[in-house]
């Protein structure tokens, strides 16, 4: 499916006069077909380098990160951006952080959901562990005490 101009604009929320000037920056270059020249990916890249200028990110960083997003062959769609206003980061659902401004250089990350689902489900096993164990004691001290 692609989309006019006017349709990128209101489908991202915008400007004319941005996607113009994005373009003449190679941002977001769209096709050679002028009568639908922006795809789904372009309307997504878009209101990316929207949400990095929204952040404090400068055009030249912007072009860089989405640059790289492009060339990688990365699957936008699962991925999270994250951006402290000078580094963007690349999430991938896997767990692993890219640097979207070096290069895709690999960063450490810990989902620490799962560290905490993890951590909550063998507390869970031990105390019913530890229930069995006490289970167990006053059983055997009830049969101890039935024969005595």
């Amino acid at each position: 499916m692609s989309f006019t101009a006017a349709q990128a604009a209101r489908l991202t929320g915008c400007s004319l006069s941005q996607l113009s000037s994005w373009e003449r920056l190679g941002l977001v270059v769209p096709p050679a077909d002028r009568t639908h020249p922006y795809t789904f990916q372009d309307l997504v890249a878009l209101r990316v380098v929207a949400s990095l200028l929204d952040a404090g990110l400068s055009l030249a960083r912007i072009r860089r990160a989405v640059q790289y997003l492009v060339e990688s062959g990365e699957d936008v769609a699962a991925l999270s951006l994250v951006t402290d206003g000078d580094t963007v980061w690349a999430c991938r659902d896997d767990g692993q952080i890219l640097d979207a401004l070096r290069h895709g250089q690999l960063a450490l990350f810990v989902d620490l959901d799962r560290v905490t689902a993890d951590v909550a489900a063998e507390v869970h096993a031990f105390d019913a562990e530890r229930q069995e164990f006490v289970d167990g004691l006053r059983d055997a001290r009830t049969v101890a005490d039935a024969t005595d």
